[in-house]
C-alpha cells in the first residue's frame, strides 16, 4: 500500500492545530462512537436480554405450576373417576324422555294401590333447565290420610326421582280428604355435541 496515493487532504485543516485540540477532537470522536454503540448496539441487546429473562421467569413459573398439577394428577384422576360414577348413578335416577310416560304410570299405580282415587291427573309442559328438565303433573286425589301417607312412601321408594310438592289438603265427600298438589319428576337433558 502506497502512502503517497492516499488522499490525506481531509487532515490538512487539523494538522496545524495544537496537540491538546487534536486530543480533544479525538476524545470527542471516541465519545460519539461509544455513545452511538451504546445507543444502537448495547441498549437494544440489553432490552432483548431483559425480555428474554422475563420470558424465562414466566416459563419457570408455568413449569412450577404444571409440576404442582402433575403431582396432583393421580388425586385428580381418582376424583374424576368418582364423579364419573356419581354422574352415572344420577343419570340412572333421571329417566330419559321415552321413560317419562312409564314413570308417570308408576306414580298413578302407586296412588291407586295406596287406595287413593285420582280425580285429576294433568301433565303440564316440561321446563328445561341446564342439565335436566322438570316434568310437572297436577293431581287431585281423594282418600284417607293413611292412604296419602302410603302413597307418599311408595313414591319416595321409587328408583327414579319423583317429588310430590305443594300439597293442599281439604275435606272432600263421604269424610274423605281431597288432596291437590304437583308430582314433579325430572329427566336428563341430552345436549347435542357440537
Amino acid at each position: 500500500m502506497n502512502l503517497e496515493s492516499l488522499n490525506l487532504d481531509f487532515f490538512h485543516p487539523i494538522l496545524p492545530l495544537p496537540l491538546w485540540q487534536k486530543l480533544l477532537g479525538l476524545l470527542l470522536i471516541v465519545i460519539i462512537l461509544l455513545g452511538a454503540y451504546f445507543a444502537l448496539g448495547w441498549m437494544p441487546v440489553q432490552d432483548e436480554i431483559e425480555q428474554e429473562q422475563a420470558s424465562v421467569e414466566q416459563q419457570r413459573m408455568l413449569l412450577k405450576k404444571n409440576q404442582r398439577l402433575a403431582q396432583n394428577l393421580p388425586k385428580k384422576r381418582a376424583e374424576y373417576e368418582k364423579l364419573k360414577k356419581q354422574l352415572a348413578i344420577a343419570l340412572e335416577l333421571l329417566p330419559k324422555k321415552s321413560q317419562i310416560p312409564d314413570l308417570l304410570e308408576s306414580v298413578t299405580r302407586a296412588g291407586i294401590n295406596s287406595g287413593l282415587e285420582f280425580t285429576e291427573f294433568k301433565p303440564r309442559g316440561e321446563s328445561v333447565k341446564q342439565l335436566y328438565a322438570e316434568v310437572p303433573v297436577d293431581i287431585v286425589v281423594t282418600g284417607t290420610f293413611r292412604q296419602l301417607l302410603t302413597f307418599l312412601k311408595r313414591v319416595g321408594e321409587m328408583q327414579r326421582i319423583v317429588a310430590v310438592k305443594n300439597l293442599t289438603i281439604g275435606s272432600g265427600q263421604k269424610g274423605l280428604l281431597q288432596i291437590k298438589g304437583n308430582v314433579m319428576t325430572y329427566r336428563f337433558v341430552e345436549h347435542s355435541k357440537k
